[in-house]
């Protein structure tokens, strides 16, 4: 087998297995960005307390960038591109479950529920202690910004990879 035949067979492989590939990325990107972020956001969220950028995780979200860009660069995996959207139906569902019973907590409406609890700031959380945040908000720009990275990182892998078959 050539090499060639082993790229083509590694490729279709890949292709082949997009979805596992999509929920592998996925929880790297959010597992990983958040277990390597959890330490710089500690030390630099007190800068931007209660604004209106402490629900997207700033360090979680640079970490996530970073992270899509080093292991797309180095794995060439074209699912981490597709990452964003399980974030964004996670978002939706935690959305949409956590704002059943919102007339009980004295919002005025659910949108407002929604946009307080998720994409607020600090002060603004009800009785959530800002718990959708955490579980809901941050995993999404996690992955938005883990396929921000990823776009980036498979185009440095495509142009090295053109750059390995000219020179073989």
């Amino acid at each position: 087998m050539t090499s060639i035949d082993a790229k083509s067979l590694a490729q279709s492989l890949r292709d082949s297995h997009f979805l596992l590939g999509l929920f592998l990325q996925g929880a790297v990107a959010i597992l990983g960005s958040m277990l390597i972020g959890f330490f710089p956001e500690a030390l630099i969220s007190r800068y931007y307390y209660n604004s209106g950028f402490e629900a997207y995780s700033p360090a979680i979200l640079a970490t996530a960038i970073v992270l899509g860009y080093f292991v797309n660069r180095r794995l060439g995996h074209s699912p981490a591109l597709w990452v964003w959207v399980v974030g964004l139906v996670w978002l939706a569902y935690g959305a949409y479950d956590e704002s059943k019973l919102w007339y009980t907590t004295g919002a005025i409406s659910r949108m407002s529920f929604i946009g307080d609890n998720f994409f607020g700031p600090t002060s603004k959380c009800s009785g959530s202690e800002c718990l959708g945040e955490l579980f809901f908000t941050t995993p999404f720009a996690a992955t938005v910004g883990y396929s921000m990275g990823a776009a980036f990182g498979l185009r440095s892998y495509r142009k090295a990879d053109k750059t390995n078959l000219a020179i073989s």
